[in-house]
C-alpha cells in the first residue's frame, strides 16, 4: 500500500467523493477542495505527492489559473498536475496553434477551443483564452477527460508517482 498524498481539487462534490474512494481503497491519503482558491490553502496545509485539478470551477479556468499558481511556487514546482476535466478540447499540433495565433489577431476572428498539445517528452500543453481574455500557452504534466476508467486513472498516477 502507498503512502502518497493526493490533493483533488474540483467542484462536483458527487464526482470528487467517487475518485477519492477510489483513491482511498488503493492505499491513497486524499484530501478534497471544491474550488481553486481553496485547492491553493489546502495544499499548503496538505504538502501533496500529486495534485489531480479540474478546469471549471469558480471561474472557466479556474483549475488553469490554479496550475500555475502552483507552478510559481517553489513548493508545489514539482508536484505533478494531473488536470482532469470535461472541457471540450482539440487536439492540434504547434503548427496549428501558431496558425490560430496569428489569426487572433484578425478582426472578428473568435476562438474559445481549449487546443490540447501532446509534446515530444510525453508531456501536454494547452492552448487557451485566460477568463480575462488573454491567450495563454499552459505546460501540463497529464490532461484526462471525463469521464475516466479507474485504470487509466490509476495508471497515470502511477506514473507519476513512480509506482
Amino acid at each position: 500500500m502507498s503512502t502518497k498524498k493526493i490533493l483533488l481539487v474540483d467542484d462536483d462534490e458527487d464526482f470528487i467523493s467517487a475518485i477519492a474512494a477510489i483513491l482511498t481503497a488503493n492505499g491513497y491519503k486524499t484530501k478534497i477542495a471544491y474550488s481553486g482558491v481553496e485547492g491553493y490553502i489546502v495544499g499548503q496545509g496538505f504538502s501533496p505527492d500529486l495534485i489531480i485539478l479540474d478546469v471549471n470551477m469558480e471561474t472557466a479556468n479556474a483549475g488553469f489559473d490554479l496550475n500555475k499558481k502552483f507552478r510559481t511556487n517553489d513548493l508545489f514546482k514539482k508536484i505533478p498536475i494531473i488536470m482532469l476535466t470535461g472541457i471540450e478540447t482539440l487536439a492540434a499540433s504547434n503548427q496549428m496553434i501558431e496558425m490560430y495565433s496569428q489569426m487572433a489577431n484578425i478582426q472578428g476572428f473568435e476562438n474559445d477551443i481549449v487546443m490540447k498539445v501532446v509534446n515530444a517528452d510525453g508531456t501536454v500543453s494547452v492552448d487557451y483564452k485566460t477568463d480575462a481574455g488573454q491567450k495563454y500557452y499552459l505546460l501540463l504534466d497529464s490532461f484526462l477527460s471525463k469521464p475516466v476508467e479507474t485504470e487509466e486513472l490509476l495508471a497515470e498516477i502511477k506514473k507519476f508517482l513512480k509506482e
